[in-house]
């Protein structure tokens, strides 16, 4: 999991500080070491690889420009990211025994899908047979929103320490305004997660009046993708739903069946069902009938 945080100078040597903001955050048994020649500030605890990389220019461009485009939610993004000067790539893994993966290639994460694509609207529901998806392990949802948390709360801490303006949270290809992003570290706990920073909740409103939704992040979290394709219900009730399930998935560990109900009371549920993506081909999703009937 990567976060990358623009901050708002350049950055000095400040190697030390970070290994001492890490160990402090993580524990006196924490191990610190630097890779890189030195650019890279690696700290390991209890089975977790903690990796931080100073980059001493702006985020590229064309990390950014997608990203900034869809952030409907942040006006001022475009010329808040224009004003940074650095950054740092923040990265939290599993321990490993193999070859440590080079930081560098973390600045360029894959971009987003097209998810407002007409192709997919009239896509068939299912179009390879359920015992085609790969299982999912609840075990591993369990530790990936861990790392999530662990994630959030170091990126908060060198955030302030060294002045970010703005988060790039790279499993969902978002961008945060640093006050906003805080905001959410603050209410942050392992029952109340700050899914607006872990996921993106792509809404769209296709040609014929229906509504849509697809997620993106869950992946990264051990779940799969959800999807809402053809729903008459209002855009609020499409993304609350889509929230309070991926929230429930989340916090619980659980792994939604094919065919199974979900919701809120034995009268507020909706229908959900394991399917071919019709958004990403090659994946599976967990598509929420909104309009499902007994």
């Amino acid at each position: 999991m990567i976060s990358i945080l623009a901050l708002k100078s350049e950055i000095v040597d400040q190697t030390h500080e970070i290994g001492d903001r890490l160990r402090e955050l993580l524990g006196e048994d924490t191990i610190v070491r630097l890779g890189d020649d030195g650019i890279t500030t690696i700290a390991e605890v209890a089975g977790v690889v903690v990796k931080v990389s100073r980059r001493d220019h702006p985020i590229p461009n064309e990390l950014l420009d997608g990203p900034i485009e869809n952030a409907w939610y942040w006006p001022e993004a475009r010329q808040v990211f224009l004003s940074h000067a650095s950054h740092l790539i923040v990265i939290c893994q599993k321990s490993t025994t193999e070859e440590e993966q080079d930081v560098a290639t973390s600045e360029m994460p894959e971009s987003g899908v097209e998810m407002e694509s007409a192709a997919a609207e009239s896509a068939p529901l299912e179009s390879a047979p359920l015992e085609s998806a790969p299982p999912l392990d609840e075990g591993e949802i369990g530790f990936s929103v861990q790392r999530a948390l662990l994630l959030t709360r170091v990126s908060q801490v060198l955030g302030d320490a060294f002045a970010a303006v703005g988060v790039y949270w790279d499993s969902s290809t978002t961008i945060h305004a640093w006050p906003a992003f805080v905001e959410s570290c603050q209410s942050m706990t392992p029952d109340r997660l700050p899914l607006r920073i872990w996921i993106d909740f792509r809404l769209w409103e296709a040609t014929d009046g229906t509504r849509g939704l697809a997620t993106r992040g869950l992946c990264a979290l051990g779940q799969r993708e959800l999807e809402v394709i053809g729903s008459t219900s209002s855009a609020e009730q499409v993304r609350a739903w889509s929230y309070t399930v991926a929230h429930y998935c989340l916090e619980q560990s659980q792994i939604l069946k094919h065919g199974q109900a979900v919701g809120v009371s034995a009268s507020e549920w909706v229908r959900a069902w394991v399917v071919e993506s019709r958004l990403e081909p090659g994946t599976w999703a967990t598509w929420l009938d909104l309009e499902a009937e007994e």
